[in-house]
């Protein structure tokens, strides 16, 4: 009888436990000190320029690709080894380009995107093989497909077979004007099927260039049941619940950036416009976490004493930066800032218990050239 009863506390304890931790009205980031370590040969840097993790379930594998030899890297997350080395040739009748770009949609369709010029893609499988040639139209107006696994993070989104992608419209930057802008779509889809494309019907905010010029980047994330953007110059967010349909904003501010975000000037000459892409308030990814349920939001606040020499030898690792958590309604529920010198902004992915924050920064002493090292922060 006594054990019975024990037996009631104790599953009464844990479901109050349970509901407390997932109730808790101030969640904070918290750097774990549980790391995940990857094993690298000579010819490969500790910092990736492209790079993705995926989840196959009992496994977990990080992709990380090497511009200089067109090779895709896999490795085993559990053992912290490379368990596969994929080498594309260029040219040639399995041609497929310079890989800039990738993504991997499950582990036999593995999409490889060249720079950002030019009018096909392939698919290839684990094993290296090239499935498929894809042609597409840009539509006009528009630019070719632009996916980029590091930099302002916007993984393509396969629906049936149409497959949604970012671009960089035809634009001169010293020229353009907010009326000019708000007519652009951030992407389109391409179907698969006949190489026809579409725009989104997600235009640029026709106010987003009303203090001046900004950078027209931005970062789109795939929710649950909602599609998110996020601006370099904005603190607003923007969320439409598909492709086709209109976008409403959300204002997500962080406490550690400007109240008025920067602008620069027509006439900037290019080390202006360095420090104001590196060393002023600004937005950064924006990246879905699944298993939880939210967003985490890269912010930069301004560095007013950044030289042009560490803002180029450094770039985005130069200063503090901010990791935002935001609700599945976009309400920001925490926010964190990791001071300079440890984690590097540029190489952050979502695993499965939570954010991992890259410790390759130059200057952190635990920086080790053989190895690829992240950090798990937790939410709780």
């Amino acid at each position: 009888m006594r054990l019975f009863l024990y037996a009631i506390l104790l599953t009464l304890f844990v479901q109050c436990q349970t509901k407390t931790q997932s109730e808790n009205p101030n969640p904070a980031l918290i750097s774990s000190g549980e790391y995940i370590s990857l094993s690298l040969d000579d010819s490969t840097s500790n910092i990736s320029t492209g790079y993705q993790y995926f989840d196959a379930g009992e496994r977990e594998f990080f992709f990380n690709l090497i511009w200089e030899s067109n090779t895709l890297q896999v490795y085993d997350l559990s053992s912290g080894n490379k368990i596969k080395s994929l080498s594309f040739e260029a040219e040639g009748p399995s041609g497929v380009g310079d890989v800039f770009a990738f993504h991997v949609h499950s582990l036999d369709s593995i999409f490889l995107f060249s720079p950002p010029f030019g009018q096909r893609f392939h698919l290839a499988n684990l094993e290296g093989q090239i499935l498929k040639k894809f042609e597409y139209e840009i539509p006009e107006g528009g630019g070719s497909a632009f996916v980029h696994n590091a930099f302002m993070i916007s993984p393509p989104v396969l629906e049936g077979s149409k497959l949604a992608v970012n671009h960089r419209f035809p634009q001169n930057m010293r020229e353009l004007t907010g009326e000019k802008l708000a007519g652009q779509s951030f992407g389109y889809q391409i179907d698969l099927s006949t190489g026809e494309t579409e725009f989104f019907a997600h235009l640029y905010p026709n106010d987003y260039l009303t203090s001046g010029l900004k950078s027209v980047d931005f970062s789109r994330a795939q929710g649950k049941d909602q599609i998110v953007y996020s601006l370099v110059g904005d603190h607003r967010i923007f969320v439409a619940s598909s492709f086709d349909e209109e976008w409403k904003s959300v204002v997500a501010k962080s406490q550690f950036l400007d109240e008025a975000l920067p602008s620069f000037n027509a006439d900037a000459v290019y080390e202006e416009f360095q420090s104001y892409a590196f060393s002023s308030s600004r937005y950064g990814s924006i990246l879905f976490d699944p298993y939880r349920e939210v967003y985490y939001r890269i912010a930069f606040p301004t560095l007013p004493e950044a030289s042009i020499a560490d803002i180029r030898s450094q770039g985005n690792a130069l200063g503090p930066f901010v990791v935002m958590v935001l609700d599945s309604d976009l309400k920001v529920i925490t926010e964190k800032k990791f001071e300079s010198g440890k984690y590097h902004p540029d190489n952050v992915f979502v695993g499965k218990k939570g954010l991992y924050l890259s410790l390759q920064h130059p200057n952190n002493p635990e920086n080790r050239e053989e190895e690829m090292q992240f950090e798990l922060i937790e939410l709780r």
